[in-house]
């Protein structure tokens, strides 16, 4: 858990999660049961579902994030998939895609660790730390309340099995996903959204030194919220006079994060003034 996490927990009054945070069962169904899949690149229904996740990943990273501020943990899985090779610039070489928890992401780079063991890749191993682009993700998927979200491929993979096939699956997984032809998003706004917006607002009247409190890599509470899709939060924080010009460690204000991670409300929000 890194500090800035453990400065916003201070902040809003509650423990701070890593987001992989799940259960027992779905923990030994991912590793055990599920784990590697292969599919061809040209594959037109796969290729279209991994775009698809890519395009909707913001909605991911928002619920993932959100679990950073639970006292208890929600989500009871959360992981995106990832095409690894042991030589990238081989277009023969073997792929496999493997799923990746304990996301965090920083606008350009999601980090996560292995959570599957290749069958035949040697240069990735389970538990080994990961780093990527969201252009390079096949997938995501979360579990929130016992719903899958996201699972665009799996989805696809599910759509071409008769029911047996499917049952038997879906027992593997240790999942409960819905009906084939359909992708779950999480709910938006997340109903624990406005709790963290109201604490917000009670801890800057505290204490409005933290408006200009700055994090890891120099980033404010405004550069935060707007990385993680929190609008209500954006709003406490502009009322209370957060700079929108204030700039991170990298250069960039926050804006230039709601803009990142394709929180286009949220560049308006910052930008209207």
């Amino acid at each position: 858990m890194t500090v800035r996490f453990h400065a916003l927990a201070m902040l809003l009054g509650v423990a701070l999660v890593a987001c992989d945070s799940k259960s027992d069962k779905a923990v030994l169904d991912m590793s055990e049961e599920s784990p590697v899949t292969y599919h061809q690149e040209e594959d037109p229904e796969i290729a279209e579902a991994s775009l698809n996740a890519r395009n909707s990943f913001k909605h991911f990273w928002k619920e993932a994030s959100l679990d950073f501020n639970r006292i208890v943990p929600a989500l009871e899985l959360a992981c995106v998939k990832v095409p690894f090779s042991d030589d990238p610039s081989d277009l023969s070489s073997q792929v496999e895609h493997m799923w990746v928890t304990e996301i965090d992401y920083d606008g350009e780079t999601i980090k996560g660790v292995l959570m599957n063991s290749p069958n035949w890749l040697q240069s990735v191993h389970e538990g080994d730390s990961v780093k990527v682009i969201v252009d390079e993700l096949s997938d995501w998927m979360c579990v929130l309340g016992g719903k899958v979200y996201g699972a665009y491929t799996v989805q696809a993979t599910r759509k071409r099995m008769d029911d047996a096939e499917r049952k038997e699956f879906d027992a593997a997984w240790g999942l409960a996903f819905p009906a084939p032809e359909e992708v779950l998003l999480p709910p938006n706004p997340s109903p624990f959204e406005p709790v963290l917006a109201r604490q917000l607002e009670v801890e800057l009247g505290r204490n409005p030194e933290l408006i200009t409190q700055k994090y890891d890599d120099g980033r404010s509470l405004l550069h935060l919220d707007a990385l993680y899709g929190r609008s209500q939060s954006v709003a406490v924080l502009l009322q209370a006079g957060a700079d929108t010009f204030a700039k991170c460690d990298r250069g960039w204000t926050p804006a230039d994060y709601a803009k990142a991670a394709g929180w286009d409300e949220i560049v308006t929000q910052l930008t209207k003034n």
